[in-house]
Parts: C-alpha cells; structure tokens; sequence
C-alpha cells in the first residue's frame, strides 16, 4: 500500500502525474507524483514507492465511467 493512502491525494492529483501513473506499470512511484503528494498531503512518500494491486484497482474504478 502506498502511504499516504491513495484515496486521499489521487483526486486532487493533476493531469500530467495522473498520466505519469497510467504509464507505470509496475515501476516506481515518478517524482512528480510524489511531489504533488507530499504538497496535497503535507506527507513525504518515499522514493521507493511502488503502486499496490490495490492502489492500480482503485485508480480503475476512479476512471471508469458511471452509468
């Protein structure tokens, strides 16, 4: 799991860090998304963060359109 959280920073994410994500896979966490989290959540995310199964599913239901 990513610490923080990921419900409480990835919608207040920008586009660019968004797309930055989408082009993971499973890699490290890209600078700018751990920038704009430590600035959204006052919470340094280490450097060698990695997105969870869990996380990728939840950016998924995030993305998909409601009905």
């Amino acid at each position: 799991m990513t610490d923080p959280e990921i419900h409480t920073w990835w919608p207040l994410l920008s586009a660019d860090a968004k797309h930055a994500l989408d082009a993971l896979g499973g890699e490290i966490v890209p600078d700018i998304v751990r920038a704009e989290v430590e600035i959204i959540t006052g919470t340094r995310m280490l450097r060698e963060e990695r997105l969870t199964v869990r996380d990728r599913d939840f950016i998924r239901t995030q993305r998909e359109a409601v009905d």
